[in-house]
């Protein structure tokens, strides 16, 4: 065992750093720099400067202080890769360019991928399915089997459509469908039978599956399909197959987006057939003019494994099982071998021992990969047939299918013995293997279909079908281990974390700040670690693995003791309890194993008898201890019993929820238990059969996921509880009836139980279609924190629940505190502390990170992240609160940004270089501005046309009522009589109010100038505060200083590059100019206390 550090110094950190490429040190400054340098005139690419290796090596050194001048000739080797003698931007930066993708594109295929488990589809196939692929226009999966069942699958993996195809040519029990392919730009599929034909359907009808083609007349039974639609011309279609005589069949559409085939007219008072029927004899002939056949029998008379068509090869790629002709590539010439069908296309064939069984065509790498049936996997160049790129070795058995994934430069292979492989294509090697999770039995036809979109990886077995999923990728993800995390415990002597990863790594780390303390290695070798447990004094760490070992450990990481569990047969421990006088261990057994104290004088210590025997039926796989003497343990199938630690009898059951009582009081059925013997798995050699031999089980709590509408029954781990807790505070009232026992596991479901009277008073399930979850408690029992296997986390409120005795059990949940998902994989451990008057939360998850959150949701930090951090007190803000608070957020949100713009002002750089030309734009920052941008926002939208309501108005002809319209329903009366109107006066008496207008005009009287009557003169001084004037005075300086600036530094190194070139360096245009190093900032704007009148007049 050893201990790591924290992290290096920094002089280490220097050191690894001149170790990286000279190309990986430059930053974007730097960058800036040369290239500002290079764009001075010269003789090379478009006018620019054109080093040799002298000067650039010299040149290099002034501007950059990033290494030596023999790496900067190293770096001008690799740039003058045609040996030129000189080297100017374009070529420097399609070094960097090319060096940049090539990393990322390694870093994208050494990542390997992290799987999700294995399901099994609900498959309503009875035979072989012959293949499944996706439909890009309905976004479904499509699959179907040898005896012509179609099933359809939608993204969630639901099962929508199942429809039955048959052929007229032959009876239903002699068809067999041997391969399909989907035209994904015409919503059609295409399905080959063992009738010889190739059948058409239409995809678009969401209720029927139409046939609309059918060619007819093959030579031999097809027995795979490929299909290349043109994205440059819509209409452009090849289909391809391969048949049993060997040959490669092609056939060319010109007008796929009309018709494949061309309808001759329906006689007269004839309706037109549904489908068409195609012979190949007339296609040969000419007789459809959008459809060109052509053929060649490269395999002899070997069966066709498998065609692909290669639009960027031209040609059509096949494979069989022959050594002669393993491979053949049949060149399309489209010009002339279209016109001549009888003419047989030009093939190049490739030798492989024993065959191929498969193929795959990458376009990008232009590599073709087989999978062979001597084990190996090749890959091979299209135009050199005497030996192939690379040989991937690895497979112990015939390898039945390859297939690329594009995106990360990668290769997925399946071989016979159902072992799974993902190679990296360029450096070669096998970076994954996957065995042993695959559906076991005798040999079956499998298929593979991996769908890169959705990372979906489907392998038939028959006619079953298996999914598994790739795990999303969360970039900049911190993690606390290399390898999943199971689990975590808080010290609370040390105020320290100790988390252990499956691969024996066990990490103390500060629970203040997240700094690692410490690091041990290879705690039990090459053994798996399952658990971890604190003594009473919290100075000796347990660890507990799958060879069914406990070791005993200090925090200098020196062992003291081993415990063997299970006389030496691989067990795993699956948790342990320290007592006072001796140590229980529970794990997959059916009886509890003890380690007493009286025996650890020796180094290796041997487990004891229970007094008590076996009391369950099925295995133990949670336990927790309750001073003085309770112990509770839970097992697989449902049942807890209550020992007494002193007697070491059980002496209650807790069986309500049990596999065997619900299933006895469902079916009547007994369940007769046999003697057998167990050594793998189990710590003692009799144990009981269980209903699920223990070998078959899901050991992993991430296969206990359940889907839509099952039930427990439905599910292995339904009834299995995975944690038992005591609620120590409530251990006085469970005399009055009060829940002082809680459980939790299968199906998400939480169970509260009284040990007194042996009663359940409550069940509620707490994560819905979650599977199995585990739990804790703090030491008041106030909160109850769950967490399931996909990452998700809930905090309930339980100081008030199940305080009561009740009559029936409780099914309401308790108030929900707080919910969120901190983790992207199962949470495997949870642990409750305080600190700084904070409840805290510990989570370990698979996810290979430790995680300290608070019961509110609030992420203190995750272990292993760079910054360090610091509990402080947490006090929750109330409804009211927030309430008052939005109102004073609103009127100060203006203000903070108008201060941020201010403090973080800087003059913009064109307005140093081109001040001539430089504009400001302040349209968008006025309040004229905003608010005709907000009018072009808010103005309204164009109402379209709606139906015309039925009123009776609008069809007066058929009801027979008079159109009296609209205003029928409103009530109207007789006018009434008006009196007499009275005229005004200006009317009677007009000349009171109207007069003529004399012709003379009087004297204009002068009104006064402005200047007269001004007293004292305006001026800027009098007119602006003086800080204003400050400012500006102070602006104008920095102004001239900066241009004056700019300028010395342009002399200065276009005299330092003159010197360099010589007669090479001419003067550097002005729109070429790098830009000037940015000044110190001036200090913002300061209103003096007494400048509010200034900012008014501002």
């Amino acid at each position: 065992m050893s201990t790591g550090t924290t992290r290096p110094d920094s002089e280490t950190n220097r050191k690894l750093a001149m170790e990286q490429k000279l190309e990986n040190r430059l930053n974007i400054r730097d960058l800036q720099e040369i290239q500002a340098a290079f764009m001075a005139a010269g003789d090379g690419y478009d006018n620019k400067l054109s080093l040799n290796k002298e000067q650039f090596c010299e040149a290099m050194s002034l501007l950059l202080n990033k290494g030596t001048k023999t790496e900067y000739g190293e770096l001008f080797d690799k740039i003058d890769v045609t040996r030129e003698g000189m080297v100017d931007w374009d070529k420097l930066a399609s070094h960097l360019l090319l060096e940049f993708y090539e990393k990322d594109d390694r870093v994208k295929s050494t990542q390997v991928p992290q799987w999700r488990d294995l399901k099994t589809l609900p498959s309503p196939h009875k035979e072989t399915i012959q293949r499944v692929s996706f439909l890009k226009n309905t976004s479904r999966y499509i699959g179907i089997s040898k005896e012509g069942t179609v099933s359809m699958w939608d993204l969630n993996m639901h099962l929508q459509r199942t429809i039955k195809t048959a052929t007229e040519s032959c009876r239903q029990r002699d068809l067999w469908v041997t391969h399909f392919v989907p035209l994904q730009n015409i919503n059609k599929i295409a399905l080959s039978f063992t009738s010889k034909e190739i059948a058409f359907y239409d995809l678009s009808s969401k209720l029927e599956f139409n046939c609309q083609y059918k060619v007819q007349g093959l030579d031999h039974t097809p027995l795979c399909l490929d299909y290349w639609s043109n994205p440059r011309n819509i209409n452009e279609a090849v289909i391809v197959w391969g048949d049993v005589g060997g040959c490669v069949n092609v056939l060319h559409f010109t007008s796929v987006n009309i018709a494949l085939f061309e309808r001759p007219s329906a006689p007269a008072g004839e309706k037109q057939e549904p489908t068409l029927n195609v012979q190949l004899s007339d296609i040969i002939r000419g007789k459809f003019k959008n459809a060109r056949y052509m053929k060649h029998n490269g395999h002899g008379h070997e069966w066709v494994r498998q065609v692909k068509y290669g639009a960027h090869l031209d040609g059509v790629i096949s494979v069989s099982t022959t050594w002669h002709n393993a491979i053949v590539i049949g060149w399309v010439e489209r010009t002339a071998a279209f016109q001549s069908p009888l003419q047989p296309m030009r093939t190049s064939s490739f030798q492989i021992s024993q065959g191929v069984n498969a193929l795959d065509y990458h376009e990008g790498l232009n590599l073709i990969a087989t999978a062979g049936v001597n084990h190996h996997v090749c890959l091979w160049n299209p135009y050199v047939v005497s030996k192939p790129n690379g040989v991937l070795r690895g497979h112990m058995a015939s390898v039945l299918q390859v297939q690329f994934n594009t995106g990360r430069g990668q290769l997925i292979s399946f071989s016979k013995d159902k072992v799974l492989r993902i190679w990296d294509v360029q450096l070669q090697v096998c970076i994954q293997r996957l065995a042993g999770m695959f559906p076991k039995g005798p040999e079956v036809y499998s298929t593979l279909f991996f769908d890169e979109g959705r990372n979906k990886l489907f392998i038939s077995f028959s006619y079953q079908l298996t999914l598994i999923e790739m795990k999303a990728e969360v970039k900049n993800r911190i993690m606390s281990h290399e390898k999943p995390v199971v689990c975590a415990l808080y010290n609370s002597v040390y105020n320290q974390v100790i988390s252990a990863c499956q691969s024996g790594t066990v990490i103390v780390w500060m629970v203040d700040t997240g700094q690692k303390v410490k690091q041990f290695t290879n705690t039990h070798g090459s053994a798996e670690v399952t658990t971890l447990a604190l003594d009473h004094n919290e100075t000796r760490l347990f660890t507990g693995s799958t060879d069914g070992t406990i070791k005993i450990w200090d925090f200098n990481g020196h062992c003291y003791h081993t415990l063997d569990c299970s006389e030496g047969h691989p067990a795993d421990v699956g948790q342990i309890i320290v007592l006072k006088r001796s140590i229980i261990v529970v794990g997959w057994a059916r009886h509890i194993t003890v380690f007493r104290n009286n025996n650890f004088k020796e180094f290796h210590v041997p487990a004891s008898d229970w007094k008590g025997g076996q009391e369950h039926a099925d295995d133990i796989l949670a336990a927790d201890f309750s001073a003085p003497n309770v112990l509770a343990t839970g097992s697989y199938d449902g049942g807890i019993v209550i020992w007494n630690t002193n007697s070491e009898q059980g002496s209650k059951h807790l069986n309500q929820r049990a596999k065997r009582t619900l299933l006895k009081s469902r079916t009547r059925t007994t369940i007769v238990a046999s003697r057998t013997t167990v050594h793998d798995g189990g710590f003692d050699s009799h144990s009981f059969t269980a209903t699920t031999p223990s070998a078959m089980r899901p050991k992993s709590r991430a296969k206990s996921r359940v889907s839509m509408g099952s039930n427990d029954e439905q599910n292995e781990y339904g009834f299995a509880i995975s944690r038992v807790l005591f609620l120590e505070a409530r251990k006085h009232n469970s005399a009055s009836g009060a829940a002082n026992l809680v459980s939790c596991g299968g199906n998400g479901w939480v169970r509260w139980w009284n040990t007194s009277s042996c009663t359940l008073q409550g069940e509620y399930v707490a994560h819905l279609q979650a599977g199995s979850i585990i739990m804790a408690t703090d030491k008041n029992n106030q909160y109850l924190v769950t967490g399931d296997v996909d990452g998700a986390l809930k905090v309930w409120e339980i100081s008030e629940y199940c305080i009561r005795h009740t009559d029936e059990p409780v099914t309401d949940a308790p108030p929900l505190k707080a919910s969120w998902q901190p983790h992207v994989d199962i949470i495997n451990s949870l642990e409750i502390c305080e600190r700084s008057e904070r409840l805290l939360i510990i989570t370990a998850s698979s996810d290979c990170s430790v995680q300290l959150w608070d019961v509110y949701g609030n992420l203190i930090g995750v272990f292993g992240q760079e910054h360090h951090w610091k509990i402080e007190p947490y006090v929750p803000k109330t409804e009211d609160e927030d309430n008052n608070k939005e109102d004073d957020t609103d009127l100060n949100d203006d203000n903070m940004v108008e201060a941020e713009l201010d403090s973080n002002w800087e003059p913009d750089e064109d307005a140093v270089t081109d001040p001539k030309h430089y504009r400001v734009n302040t349209w968008e920052s006025t309040h004229l501005g905003k608010d005709y941008q907000e009018l072009r926002v808010k103005k309204r939208e164009r109402r379209q046309p709606q139906t015309i309501r039925d009123l009776p108005y609008l069809h007066w002809e058929r009801t027979g009522q008079p159109p009296a319209g609209p205003f029928a329903a409103l009530t109207t009366n007789d006018l009434e009589d008006v009196d007499k109107l009275k005229m005004p006066d200006f009317m009677n008496n007009p000349h009171k109010y109207f007069s003529e207008r004399s012709d003379s005009t009087g004297p204009v009287v002068k009104l006064p100038a402005l200047a007269e009557n001004l007293k004292t003169a305006f001026d800027e001084k009098t007119l602006f505060p003086k800080y204003i004037l400050d400012y500006e005075s102070k602006m104008k300086l920095y102004h001239k200083m900066a241009i004056e600036e700019y300028q010395k530094k342009q002399k200065a190194k276009g005299g330092l590059f003159s010197n360099i070139l010589g007669s090479q360096q001419h003067q550097t245009p002005q729109s070429r100019q790098p830009p000037a190093a940015k000044a110190t900032k001036l200090k913002p704007i300061i209103q003096p206390s007494k400048g509010n009148s200034g900012k008014d007049s501002e």
